[in-house]
């Protein structure tokens, strides 16, 4: 899948990249919110100790920061990038692109966000990243 950048997000690309000294392989900004996609193996190098790299870009940039580790495998992508919270179960359906999650109850709500802000992320993540076309919490 071809992910196109905007300028701004390349921006936020190269700066992340220099505090971080971790390679970053995507960013989405929505809501507030910059999502950086990082390579496999590097998620604590970019969050750093005490998590200093993720306050310092949060100061920088006057948003909130998040790493999401990548992986090339499906499943275990949905499950990073639901992370914090608990995936009781993720079914994925490869012919048409869909997956369905199952999320803690008490976390549902949080998972999915105010007016589905969380959610509409991981959506358009997981799409840039996999192609994939939905994603059901259930």
């Amino acid at each position: 899948m071809k992910i196109k950048l905007t300028q701004q997000e390349m921006h936020y690309i190269a700066v992340a990249e220099v505090f971080t000294r971790a390679p970053i392989l995507d960013c989405v900004e929505r809501d507030n919110r910059i999502t950086f996609i990082v390579a496999k193996g590097k998620l604590g190098k970019a969050i750093g100790r005490e998590a200093r790299n993720i306050k310092r870009l949060e100061q920088i940039f006057k948003k909130e920061v998040r790493f999401v580790e990548y992986d090339d495998d499906k499943k275990q992508f949905i499950i990073n990038l639901f992370k914090p919270f608990k995936l009781e179960k993720v079914v994925i359906n490869e012919e048409e692109n869909r997956v369905s999650v199952v999320v803690n109850a008490r976390d549902k709500g949080k998972a999915i966000g105010k007016a589905g802000r969380n959610i509409n992320i991981i959506r358009e993540i997981a799409k840039r990243q996999h192609g994939i076309e939905e994603i059901k919490v259930l």
